[in-house]
């Protein structure tokens, strides 16, 4: 008989960080390789209200699109275990930050704004980019929301990781938490 491998994830794990810092990206392949759901707040949103993330911020400004976030993101929470990617902003708001620090274990895929421009690949996605130097509006956002996501669980530096380095540090770092253990055979629970 072959011996499955499989994870358990005893708390959603969310990832935090500026756009363009691999949310998506990791959440994706994290929640392939351990078999769990993946759900990325951004998505949930737009799913929601019908229209894009930039209609939002166009048509109802940013304070409304941060409600539909913290809604959003409170019924995310209410789920089983899953693996969830956050908008950049989301863990700015006290009572997202609060929430996701209670239910979950936060990871800041900390990335440096010269690298996060280096991998966004369509601005016109990027509400917040869309006017002005890009690069300096990453800086200062960076800046502002630097002490935010430093209360974050686990903080990860993504400048010089590929994807694969980043999953296997993300790893160890829950299993050492107790977060992620290995089940090595469907017959472990038996006595």
């Amino acid at each position: 008989m072959k011996n499955k491998q499989n994870f358990i994830l005893s708390n959603t794990v969310a990832f935090i960080g500026l756009m363009g810092a691999g949310k998506t990206t990791l959440g994706r392949q994290f929640a392939k390789t351990i078999r769990v759901d993946f759900v990325d707040s951004d998505e949930e949103i737009v799913q929601r209200a019908g229209i894009s993330i930039p209609e939002i911020f166009e048509l109802s400004g940013e304070e409304k699109f941060r409600n539909i976030e913290n809604r959003v993101i409170a019924d995310i929470l209410k789920r089983s275990p899953v693996i969830l990617s956050t908008g950049g902003g989301a863990f700015i708001s006290d009572e997202i930050r609060e929430m996701l620090n209670d239910t979950s274990v936060t990871i800041w895929l900390r990335t440096k704004p010269e690298t996060l421009l280096a991998r966004m690949e369509n601005l016109n996605n990027r509400p917040l980019l869309a006017n002005g130097d890009p690069l300096l509006t990453l800086a200062s956002l960076y800046k502002e929301r630097e002490p935010f996501y430093k209360k974050a669980h686990i903080v990860i530096d993504t400048d010089n990781l590929s994807t694969t380095q980043s999953l296997n540090i993300i790893i160890k770092e829950l299993k050492d938490r107790n977060i992620l253990r290995l089940k090595s055979s469907r017959f472990e629970d038996i006595k």
